[in-house]
């Protein structure tokens, strides 16, 4: 195959102003080549690869025929899938529909309304167990509602007496909640007298009471002390948002019992009636956002058998009051701990948290995944939160998932996402345990959106979605599609979302990103994940000294750069895994790698880790030992985490650390902590010797990468998160004698990527752009970079619109514009969304092939002498003109821009939903703000 200079001169004036390198090229496709299964599947995905939706059936008020139309609607949209979820209702006009119950005869018939309608139109169905979350319900008995064993504190002198209102300490013990359940109830568990200093540990005093009694006197012996009330509270926490029959009180997940009670409730009414169909893919269940939840009726007892000692006096000082989503409330009097007592409370509480993950793992996530896989169900989890090993948990689901976010949504900071990434926190842990479990199906709530419903841009979500990829995802399911019957006056029912609806103005571009994310997740789901290094974060030290922090929004970053080191791995072009304690422990080490599974990483990488089991310490001895190579950051482990048998277990850390330091001093580096991240890890590379698989000349922190791989395919995708400039960067490729293919998700298509005269690539990367770059193994006769630089003639600048202005009320009106204006900034447009038509007719224009609006806050769709162009919804808006129509010497050009509706609903005041979601908003920069002009 080879291309005509001139052909190829056009092509490389297109990719550097951003479009795709496609134009001019013969394209490959599968007839050519019909054992190249993945690149088939590239073209016709599968609707497994297809986003999926959270379809929130508001306030269960849901109709056989409203949901028949909604499984069409969504189906022409390119979405694949859909989870049913039924959430409270959000307010607005009803419209006088009933709510139906959660497993109601009347719901379940609805349930399988939508089953049936999913696979008659070739669609997924999953669905949430229980409603809201985390799940539970009305019918819920005491002992199988959420528990919490909290304490509050006060300082106390005598000698003397005190006298104690139950009422007040019950009261003054109540956690703080987000989501309380009212009928809650609480008990005295404990009363205890310490001393206000201690730096030998000493069992408190307990002080005996009469359970049940109203006042509690207290003999106080000469001094001060702090008096601790232990208080245990049972159902404080109500469904976060639950429907209709699964509202009311939480789910105890450390009971067992109470869990397979629930479960069963739901496989026993539902199930049954939906034999004969096809069923579920899988069953959801959402974050688990327990408000600090610790306790059940045997805890002491599971603690003492999985922990070797007695945790009951150590209680008053590891428990605190709680807060909001289970955060410690500050400021409580508590015992000042320092010394030997300080550290041994410290290493009990290390094992209080790890005892609670355990026995909501065993008890709660394991019998879950059973349940699900009995039914022939994949159970579907976002396992993570206080309760739950952020990695470890999601082993023992068959979808994990994580989440990520649409954050600046209204902000025009071309550093927004370099600020706050969208991807959560957890997404590399859930990503990374996928990958050592040997799961390609990574799922994600995408598109977290709770704020800004109604200005969410297509180019945005792209943005978003394309930095999900990047932390491991490979699915995404929407968050998400609103259950609301077009009667429901504009803009209908919104619980959450990025207003995923078709009376959205740019629901009709809509599919244009779905198939551009399909073909995306087709490649990640049919490929895998690499990488050759490894991170472990100081999870034992961050649970000793603070406890587990509530993922995906940790109150605490231990240390403070922690999840940017990843993002700074994958920036210099390498690319890397979290790993855990017990990953390593029961890894092999061979030929400089540490191999679990199929995995293997000859680099590991440890954040501040200053506690490790000593089965860990003496792991790493194995690993170097084999060649691998060991790296430090800041600080080095000399300890371990947990209390029985300490001292020992602190020596033999000691001395495997030192053996390692001793015997393979080239192998073993130290390095500082990091300030500038991106520098900082290309600093690490040269100091350490690791060699990335993408060298690239300058990393940029706009630009990053993922490597996938097939037995016969490297997969890389490259990002840019700069929504205002293009970024070129120049990357050299361990090709192995393959061929660099840029593959298009948008439109299927593949062609050869051109390679320099010394083997590297420029890479050109629009705003907020994308390139997926496979190398394989069809040949292509050698493309080379022209060595001239190309030259475009002069620019003719375009001015002078006539603008008409379709509002999405109905009306229309018409401006004459000398120049180009945001419409936004004028309180006479502010108000406007719809569609912006701009029109203008151009003379001699002959000789020119390009046409650049510039700016364009909005889809864009160009028509030239009434002849479309085509559209474009993100990055540049530069558009290609066929060779006839460069050719004529005058053009009539128009230029249809769609904005956001946020606008509209900011300034219609008598609108409650729209006012809700967008009264604190900015007004969001609307229209064609070019300059514009014919290149």
């Amino acid at each position: 195959m080879s291309l005509s200079r001139r052909t190829f001169i056009k092509s490389s004036v297109v990719s550097v102003l951003g479009i795709p390198f496609m134009q001019g090229c013969r394209f490959i496709d599968s007839r050519e080549n019909e054992g190249d299964s993945l690149f088939m599947l590239f073209q016709n995905p599968p609707v497994t690869s297809r986003p999926f939706v959270r379809w929130w059936w508001n306030g269960d008020k849901v109709t056989a025929k409203e949901i028949l139309r909604e499984l069409d609607i969504m189906k022409a949209a390119g979405i694949g899938g859909v989870e049913i979820n039924p959430i409270r209702f959000p307010g607005g006009d009803d419209l006088g529909i009933p709510s139906l119950e959660w497993l109601s005869p009347e719901w379940i018939e609805m349930v399988k309304v939508a089953l049936a309608g999913a696979e008659e139109r070739g669609m997924i169905c999953d669905i949430i167990v229980g409603s809201g979350w985390p799940f539970g319900g009305e019918f819920l008995q005491p002992e199988e509602q959420t528990q919490l064993m909290t304490q509050t504190a006060q300082k106390v002198k005598g000698p003397g007496k005190v006298q104690l209102k139950t009422a007040d300490l019950l009261k003054e013990a109540s956690p703080q909640v987000g989501s309380r359940y009212e009928g809650s109830t609480s008990e005295l568990h404990a009363l205890c007298l310490a001393p206000l200093e201690m730096d030998t540990f000493s069992t408190g005093k307990d002080i005996p009471f009469e359970k049940g009694a109203e006042i509690i006197t207290v003999e106080l012996p000469e001094g001060e002390y702090i008096l601790y009330a232990l208080v245990k509270v049972i159902g404080f926490q109500a469904v976060i948002n639950g429907a209709p029959g699964a509202a009311g009180p939480v789910l105890n997940h450390y009971n067992q019992v109470a869990v397979e009670k629930f479960l069963n409730r739901m496989s026993d009414n539902l199930f049954p009636a939906i034999k004969g169909l096809k069923g579920f893919r899988a069953m959801f269940c959402d974050s688990m956002e327990l408000e600090g939840a610790n306790w059940c009726h045997d805890f002491t007892d599971e603690f003492q058998k999985r922990r070797g000692y007695d945790v009951t006096p150590y209680l008053p000082f590891i428990l605190y009051k709680v807060g909001h989503m289970g955060h410690a409330i500050e400021g409580a009097a508590a015992t000042k701990l320092s010394g030997e007592a300080k550290e041994e409370v410290d290493r009990v509480r290390y094992d209080f948290f790890v005892t609670c993950m355990d026995i909501v793992r065993d008890r709660f996530l394991k019998p879950y995944t059973q349940w699900c896989n009995k039914y022939n169900f994949k159970s579907r989890v976002q396992a993570y939160g206080r309760e739950f090993h952020p990695l470890e948990a999601s082993f023992e689901v068959d979808i994990p998932e994580c989440e990520t976010w649409f954050w600046n949504a209204d902000s025009c900071d071309k550093d927004a996402f370099v600020k706050s990434p969208t991807d959560t926190n957890v997404n590399k842990f859930v990503s990374s345990a996928a990958h050592y479990s040997g799961k390609r199906l990574v799922s994600c709530e995408e598109i977290t959106n709770t704020n800004n419903a109604f200005n969410a841009t297509l180019e945005k979500i792209k943005m978003t979605g394309d930095q999900s990829n990047l932390s491991g995802v490979t699915h995404s399911i929407l968050h998400g599609f609103n259950y609301s019957p077009l009667e429901v006056p504009f803009p209908g029912w919104i619980m959450y979302g990025a207003f995923l609806n078709e009376r959205n103005s740019w629901w009709p571009y809509f599919n244009l990103w779905a198939t551009y994310k399909t073909r995306v997740s087709t490649v990640l789901q049919e490929s895998d994940f690499f990488a050759d290094i490894a991170v472990m974060h100081p999870l034992a030290d961050m649970w000793t000294i603070h406890g587990p922090q509530r993922d995906p929004f940790p109150g605490l970053l231990y240390p403070s750069y922690q999840y940017k080191v990843w993002e700074a791995i994958h920036q210099n072009g390498n690319s890397c895994d979290y790993i855990s304690e017990n990953v390593i422990q029961q890894s092999s080490f061979k030929k400089g790698n540490l191999v679990f599974n199929k995995r293997k990483y000859n680099t590991l990488l440890l954040l501040e880790v200053e506690s490790m089991m000593s089965a860990t310490a003496e792991a790493l001895v194995e690993f170097v030992k084999a060649g691998g190579k060991l790296i430090f950051v800041g600080k080095e482990p000399y300890k371990s985490p947990g209390f029985k048998d300490h001292q020992a277990n602190d020596e033999r850390v000691k001395q495997a650390i030192g053996r390692i330091k001793e015997s393979y001093p080239s192998q073993v580096f130290t390095v500082d902590a990091p300030t500038e991240m991106v520098p900082w890890f290309r600093q690490v590379q040269q100091q350490c010797g690791i060699v990335p698989y993408m060298k690239i000349d300058a990393p940029s922190p706009y630009v990053s990468q993922i490597r996938h791989q097939t037995e016969d395919k490297d997969i890389y995708f490259i990002t840019n998160c700069n929504p205002e400039d293009k970024v070129r960067i120049k990357a050299t490729f361990a090709a192995n004698g393959k061929t660099p293919w840029l593959w298009n998700p948008e439109t299927g298509e593949r062609t050869p990527y051109p390679v320099s005269a010394d083997s590297a690539l420029l890479i050109d990367l629009g705003p907020a752009d994308s390139k997926l770059i496979v190398f394989e193994e069809i040949k292509v006769a050698k493309l080379s970079i022209p060595a001239v630089p190309l030259q475009s003639s002069s620019p003719k600048e375009l001015s002078g619109w006539s603008v008409r202005m379709a509002h999405i009320n109905g009306e229309s009106t018409k401006r004459e514009l000398d120049t180009l204006v945001d419409f936004s900034a004028s309180p006479e447009t502010q108000s406007f969304a719809g569609n912006l038509y701009y029109e203008k007719t151009v003379n001699d224009a002959a000789g020119f092939y390009y046409l650049d609006l510039g700016k364009v806050y909005g889809v864009s769709e160009v028509s030239v002498n009434g002849e479309n162009l085509g559209n474009k919804w993100y990055g540049n808006r530069v558009y290609q003109l066929p060779e006839h129509l460069a050719k004529a010497p005058v053009k009539s050009i128009q230029v249809k821009i769609t904005t956001t509706v946020g606008n509209y609903l900011k300034a219609t005041p008598e609108n409650k939903i729209g006012q809700a979601w967008t009264h604190y908003q900015k007004w969001a920069p609307t229209g064609m703000l070019g300059p514009v002009k014919l290149m």
